[in-house]
């Protein structure tokens, strides 16, 4: 696919079938945890269990609590009254809804680091690219995390953030090997080469697939929001 093909399908990523949301090869990619994912990863572990006593000690003692009440001014209203309100009545979507809208939050968070970054004159481009690169990683720990909630409640949207995702790496001058893209492939499968000829470098382009990111996290946070105040989280998310 050609650089101005590829970017003009991010912009039409979104009248994408659902079947395609699980076709990038970026979900392959499992980055490194932190103190925020692993305290994420323990309240969803302790509420799926039904540990839901436990699972609202593990919010109100970890640094996922502390990062919510930093951001409080920012996220939606009442999200995190919303969480305990959703752990206290063993609403495991609600949970689940609420923990994914936070995630997404931050991941936004990142990718505006990563625009500041490639627009800034004070650097040289090798190290703003570079910088970027990096930060759009931790962007992808924080959505990683959260693409199962968004795939359910809009796959349309989880394309497009999975393509964005790939080709601001790319037009940053990322390769398929770069340790994000590690399990990735030149054809688009894991089953290929790990290593594929990189597009040209073009911070226009990575600059585009980054508002893509943008526009599409903030849709899902917005309707997210939305459905969780309305309590509509089980119609869209499977009984597990």
């Amino acid at each position: 696919m050609s650089g101005v093909t590829r970017v003009l399908a991010l912009t039409c990523a979104l009248l994408l079938a659902p079947g395609l949301a699980g076709a990038h090869h970026v979900g392959a990619f499992t980055p490194k945890d932190t103190d925020l994912t692993v305290n994420f990863k323990q309240i969803k572990a302790a509420a799926q269990a039904g540990r839901f006593d436990a699972a609202l000690r593990l919010f109100d003692e970890g640094v996922l609590h502390d990062t919510m009440e930093k951001h409080e001014k920012r996220l939606p209203a009442g999200l995190e009254d919303g969480l305990r309100a959703s752990l206290g009545a063993r609403d495991l979507p609600g949970v689940e809804l609420r923990l994914s809208i936070f995630l997404t939050f931050l991941t936004g968070e990142r990718v505006r680091e990563a625009v500041a970054r490639v627009r800034d004159p004070g650097l040289p481009p090798e190290r703003r690219r570079e910088d970027a690169r990096k930060i759009l990683n931790a962007a992808w720990r924080y959505y990683n995390l959260a693409d199962f909630v968004v795939s359910q409640q809009n796959p349309k949207a989880a394309v497009a953030l999975r393509m964005a995702f790939e080709d601001a790496q790319t037009y940053l001058g990322g390769m398929m090997a770069d340790p994000m893209w590690a399990a990735g492939s030149g054809s688009g499968g894991p089953g290929g080469s790990n290593v594929a000829a990189p597009a040209a470098v073009d911070e226009g382009k990575a600059l585009t697939a980054l508002g893509v990111m943008e526009r599409a996290l903030g849709e899902f946070i917005l309707e997210g929001a939305r459905v969780a105040r309305k309590g509509g989280a089980k119609t869209f998310l499977p009984r597990r």
